[in-house]
């Protein structure tokens, strides 16, 4: 039996994409006779002025040891760079996330990006097994220097439903950091104040109060599932997004999504309905978009066969499997 060990930044303001990957990929093997995960733990860490965070390395290497497989998620944070070093010297298995935003995308582009190619890059190139990518930008980016790629989306399992749940015909919402100006909350104040019902679920503030606008924080999963079922839209104005787990979401629970183009989940939505795309920057169309697809009915069956965990659990336990190089 392979053992495990899903690495990645503590989170520091609640769930975020990275955390709900781990998450779902310890579930996923919880019960495999051949892969065990371990424990998810958040690493002690201190913080840096130069490199945001780095971990202390006696929890880490004792917890790598016990591991035959480091699956490590992370971007540009010396963290990454720690648990690169750790894993090779114990001469493990790496298997490595990015969850990779273009450089241009990023909040600070420059330092990012020489961040990456100093420290991260070589690392990558020489001792990491397989990559996991989640998107056509990841997958060509990262196979300019690495043969190892394996594209795998998310996937996500929508919470039985015990009772009916009855749509909002106006309803629109939101569900990410109100206070991260990569979400996009800003475009929500272009709505016609009385027209929708918005709701915003994340933590931070709403940037104006406004009287149809509603903030939900510390949801439960039962009270945040039937947030997405009372919805009649959600809506993804992010700057970036490599993937978007509350795209999918939506969808499992036949809620139409209005996304910017820089939102990758739909690399794989080719034929689907119950979706628009407005363009970033463009607050006018994104307008005209929530206006065209709210209430719209989702292709659910075809998004569940897109992102169907039987077939993503497949590729994952043959990646795990991989006789180490």
């Amino acid at each position: 039996m392979k053992k495990i060990l899903y690495v990645r930044k503590a989170p520091d303001s609640g769930i975020n994409g990275t955390t709900k990957y781990c998450d779902a990929l310890y579930n996923l093997f919880a019960k495999d006779p051949d892969c065990q995960p371990l424990p998810i733990e958040n690493y002690p860490t201190r913080k840096s002025r130069l490199f945001h965070y780095y971990y202390q390395l006696k929890p880490l290497y004792r917890a790598f040891k016990a591991a035959d497989i480091i699956h490590i998620n992370g971007y540009t944070d010396m963290g990454t760079v720690e648990a690169f070093l750790i894993a090779r010297w114990l001469k493990k298995q790496i298997v490595y996330t990015a969850h990779w935003h273009p450089f241009c995308r990023l909040t600070h582009p420059v330092g990012g990006k020489i961040f990456f190619n100093v420290f991260l890059r070589p690392l990558v190139h020489f001792f990491a097994q397989s990559v996991v990518c989640i998107n056509n930008e990841d997958s060509a980016y990262f196979s300019t220097f690495t043969k190892h790629i394996k594209r795998i989306p998310h996937w996500f399992v929508p919470r039985p439903m015990t009772k009916y749940i009855e749509r909002k015909p106006n309803m629109i919402l939101f569900v990410g950091r109100l206070n991260d100006p990569v979400k996009g909350i800003e475009y929500l104040y272009d709505l016609p104040e009385g027209k929708y019902d918005i709701h915003c679920v994340g933590y931070g503030e709403l940037p104006h109060k406004r009287s149809d606008m509603t903030h939900h924080y510390n949801l439960t999963d039962d009270e945040l599932a039937t947030l997405y079922r009372q919805a009649s839209l959600l809506v993804i104005p992010s700057m970036y997004e490599a993937f978007s787990y509350v795209a999918l979401e939506a969808f499992s629970y036949e809620t139409p999504v209005v996304m910017s183009d820089r939102v990758r989940i739909a690399d794989y939505l080719g034929g689907v309905k119950g979706y628009k795309i407005f363009k970033f920057g463009n607050h006018r169309q994104f307008v005209d978009s929530v206006a065209e697809t709210i209430g719209q009915p989702v292709d659910r069956e075809k998004v569940m066969q897109i992102f169907n965990i039987d077939r993503i659990f497949k590729l994952y336990k043959q990646l795990y499997m991989e006789p180490k190089r």
